[in-house]
């Protein structure tokens, strides 16, 4: 018995494409509140933690992790300039 493949249809690739460039833009946007936060709190002097910066930019820390693949940029900015 052979399985039937699902008919593609013709709008497949332009709707896989343009969600695509949707989650691109919205992780940029992410990345750029992220980016926000980082900077107000290093101007003002408060203590960087991963749950403050994201707090700061507008969702949860398991958003963030999940967003970024860990804590990464909360350390670079935390360890200060190389």
């Amino acid at each position: 018995m052979t399985r039937r493949q699902p008919a593609a249809s013709a709008g497949t690739g332009a709707r896989t494409e343009t969600m695509r460039k949707g989650r691109q833009a919205d992780s940029a946007r992410r990345r750029q509140r992220v980016l926000a936060a980082l900077g107000r709190a290093t101007a003002s002097g408060t203590e960087i933690s991963a749950s403050g910066i994201a707090r700061a930019a507008g969702f949860s820390e398991l958003e963030m992790i999940m967003e970024f693949a860990g804590r990464r940029p909360v350390r670079r900015r935390r360890a200060g300039p190389r």
